[in-house]
């Protein structure tokens, strides 16, 4: 569904007038769509960020491939820092790498940093630009393909005909209880229970998106 049908789809609940037409650019400067449709806008936005929060969703997967250089030990992931990462292998070798803290690093950096191929990952901060760092161990020799697999949250929604990627659902349902809250105009009762509605809708998506990824939650013994 785009921003606007999602925008559309809360005003309807509301009693409002709809956006007949797609605005050109950013929601916030356009010169067609009302004050408190913008609100709207925003509420949506509030709604799908915290949504994005309580899962890993498919949606929001991807894989990004890193080149190592032979005698450097940090890399940046270029992807922001609203992310999680899900798993990191070796392309090269097929080798999983395992997180560790920044401690663990430290404590095997002194007095000499091993070298090699790169078995442990961890993330070191972020750049100037707000993109994650990670540091790699033993610090790699040769060029090899790291492939980290990331769930990252889209960017706010701001044009008309960007589709969202997670359920729209639970992110109607809760702008929906959210524009009811700061109306205020029933003493929280029809906010409550479009809140119980949104948080009920919210539990089947991830119920089913979770059933794409189900073998994640196996253990193996070898």
């Amino acid at each position: 569904m785009t921003f606007r049908g999602l925008i559309n789809e809360v005003l309807i609940r509301l009693r409002e007038d709809t956006i007949s037409s797609d605005w050109s650019g950013d929601i916030n400067d356009s010169i067609t769509v009302s004050a408190y449709q913008k609100v709207i806008g925003a509420l949506v936005n509030d709604a799908k960020r915290s949504i994005e929060s309580f899962h890993d969703w498919t949606a929001l997967r991807e894989t990004k491939d890193i080149a190592t250089v032979a005698a450097t030990k940090n890399y940046n992931l270029s992807s922001g820092q609203e992310l999680q990462i899900l798993d990191v292998t070796n392309n090269t070798t097929g080798h999983t790498l395992q997180p560790v803290t920044k401690h663990y690093m430290n404590s095997i950096k002194y007095p000499t940093d091993p070298t090699g191929e790169p078995s442990y990952w961890c993330v070191n901060g972020v750049d100037s630009s707000g993109n994650l760092k990670v540091d790699l161990s033993p610090i790699p020799i040769a060029a090899e393909t790291i492939s980290f697999d990331i769930t990252k949250y889209q960017d706010e929604l701001t044009t008309a005909a960007t589709v969202i990627k997670i359920p729209h659902q639970p992110v109607i349902l809760g702008a929906w209880a959210r524009a009811l809250a700061e109306r205020g105009e029933d003493g929280g009762t029809q906010s409550s229970l479009a809140a119980e509605e949104a948080a009920a809708a919210l539990r089947q998506a991830i119920i089913i998106d979770g059933g794409h990824n189900r073998y994640e939650l196996d253990w193996y013994i070898k």
